[in-house]
């Protein structure tokens, strides 16, 4: 990466995994002038596709995945903060799937209906009665 004061290349002196958002923390120092600054990496998710019964693929779209998993949890105090902790748990456990690249809607409703599950059995029960394929 490249320094964002001089342009010039940088090392990573520190690194973490952010657990919760599925993004990597590093600190980098620059090679030329120093300078020391913090970047957060993530994953491109959209670059993985969604192939559906008659063989059309589209984008994975986590901004959808997350609208779904927040009108489960709606009756929640906390609905935005549990919805995108959720989202970012069935992303990590998307990413453990075997063909990670393509996803099929099945797959998602099961790990989505795996996590609703721990997370909160009515948003489980919600989900559940619409997507057919988890009863």
């Amino acid at each position: 990466m490249v320094c964002v004061y001089c342009g010039n290349d940088t090392a990573v002196t520190n690194s973490r995994l952010q657990k919760r958002s599925n993004q990597v923390w590093r600190r980098r120092q620059c090679k030329a002038c120093r300078a020391v600054f913090t970047t957060l990496e993530a994953i491109d998710i959209p670059t993985t596709l969604i192939v559906d019964s008659r063989g059309r693929s589209e984008p994975f779209l986590p901004d959808k995945l997350y609208t779904e998993v927040l009108l489960a949890l709606q009756d929640r105090k906390d609905a935005y903060v549990a919805a995108r902790e959720a989202t970012n748990t069935i992303i990590k456990e998307l990413l453990k799937l075997p063909d990670k690249p393509l996803f099929h809607p099945e797959q998602i409703s099961r790990v989505v209906g795996a996590v609703l599950k721990r997370l909160d059995r009515r948003a489980y029960l919600r989900y559940a009665a619409e997507h057919p394929s988890l009863q």
